[in-house]
């Protein structure tokens, strides 16, 4: 596999090898996308396909501005939820 980076990233991976030592490019790629699984949580692919589905309503509602705030929503939930 061939991957590009911009002369950025590839001054930052080569910064990051430096600072580890002894550590090949493969392992710094590895490291790198376990921590950013780690952060990210399961991928949505990974998913079960009607949490997938509701999620990509919820992303799309989001991005054209039918969200609301977070104290508004968790008294929806506890309300429905524990009968608050």
């Amino acid at each position: 596999m061939t991957i590009s980076l911009s002369p950025a990233t590839q001054k930052r991976l080569e910064d990051q090898m430096k600072k580890q030592g002894d550590i090949t490019l493969d392992e710094t790629v590895r490291i790198a996308l376990q921590r950013l699984e780690a952060e990210v949580g399961e991928f949505i692919e990974d998913l079960d396909p009607a949490i997938q589905a509701a999620l990509e309503r919820a992303f799309a509602q989001s991005e054209r501005g039918q969200s609301r705030p977070w104290d508004q929503a968790r008294r929806e939930l506890d309300s429905k939820f524990l009968n608050k």
